[in-house]
C-alpha cells in the first residue's frame, strides 16, 4: 500500500515540475515578445521624432564689393542640411543649391504654410526648379537646380525662387517654402518629381534674411520630411 503511494506522490511530482517547467517557457516567450514590441515601439517613435524634428539655425554670407543686387558679389557659404550638403550663394546670400554630394539632390518651392507631417498633402504641388520653364538665366555659371529670388530683377532671370526683393529698400520677402530631396537622377540639370522619385526629402524655411553693411545673416529652419 505504502508503495502504491509513494508511486502516486512521484507521478504528481513529475506532474506538476513538468507544468512548472511549460510555464516558465511561456512567461519567457511572452517577456522576449513584449521586449520585442517595446525596442520596436521605441525605434519608431525615434524615427518619428527624427522626421520632424525642426532645426533652427543661420548662417553668414559676406559680400566682397557692391552692389548687393549682384549675385556674383556674394561669397558662397556651406553648410548641411540633415543628409545633404548645401551652399547659400546669390544676392544677399540667400539662394540655396545643394553641392558635393555623392547622390543627386534637387530643389524646389512649396506653399510656405507647408507642414512637415503632411507631407502626402503636398507632394505632388512641390514646383521643380529644373521643370521646363522654371530656369532662368541666372546664376549664369549654373541656374539649374537653386533656387533664390523668384522671376527676373536687374535685368537678370532667376527663374523659380522663394522669396521677393525690394530693389529700393532691399527687404526680402520669403513667399514659399523650399523643398531638397534625394533621387536617381543623372545630374543635376536632371528633371525630378518628388512625389514619385525621392527617397529622401527635407523641408526648408527661410525665416529671416538680416542684411549689413557688407554681410547678411540668413536664418532658416528645417525638417526632415521623408
Amino acid at each position: 500500500m505504502k508503495k502504491i503511494i509513494l508511486s502516486f506522490l512521484a507521478l504528481a511530482t513529475i506532474s506538476i515540475t513538468s507544468c512548472s517547467s511549460e510555464d516558465q517557457t511561456a512567461d519567457s516567450q511572452g517577456l522576449a515578445k513584449v521586449q520585442e514590441e517595446q525596442v520596436s515601439n521605441q525605434t519608431a517613435k525615434a524615427a518619428a521624432l527624427e522626421l520632424c524634428s525642426a532645426t533652427s539655425t543661420s548662417v553668414t554670407v559676406n559680400r566682397w564689393q557692391a552692389p548687393s543686387s549682384v549675385d556674383t558679389n556674394w561669397t558662397p557659404v556651406a553648410a548641411v542640411i540633415g543628409g545633404v550638403n548645401v551652399q547659400w550663394e546669390g544676392i544677399y546670400g540667400a539662394s540655396l543649391r545643394p553641392v558635393g554630394n555623392t547622390a543627386q539632390w534637387y530643389v524646389g518651392t512649396v506653399d510656405l504654410n507647408s507642414v512637415c507631417g503632411e507631407w502626402d498633402l503636398w507632394k505632388e504641388s512641390v514646383e521643380v526648379k529644373n521643370a521646363t520653364g522654371n530656369v532662368g538665366t541666372a546664376p549664369a555659371s549654373d541656374p539649374y537646380n537653386i533656387v533664390g529670388y523668384n522671376g527676373s530683377i536687374s535685368g537678370s532671370n532667376y527663374g523659380l525662387g522663394y522669396y521677393s526683393y525690394n530693389i529700393t529698400t532691399h527687404v526680402m520677402t520669403p513667399a514659399k517654402a523650399i523643398v531638397i530631396w534625394k533621387a536617381a537622377g543623372t545630374n543635376s540639370h536632371s528633371v525630378t518629381v518628388p512625389h514619385t522619385s525621392a527617397t529622401e526629402v527635407y523641408l526648408v524655411k527661410v525665416t529671416a534674411v538680416t542684411p549689413g553693411t557688407s554681410s547678411s545673416v540668413i536664418s532658416y529652419n528645417w525638417s526632415k520630411v521623408l
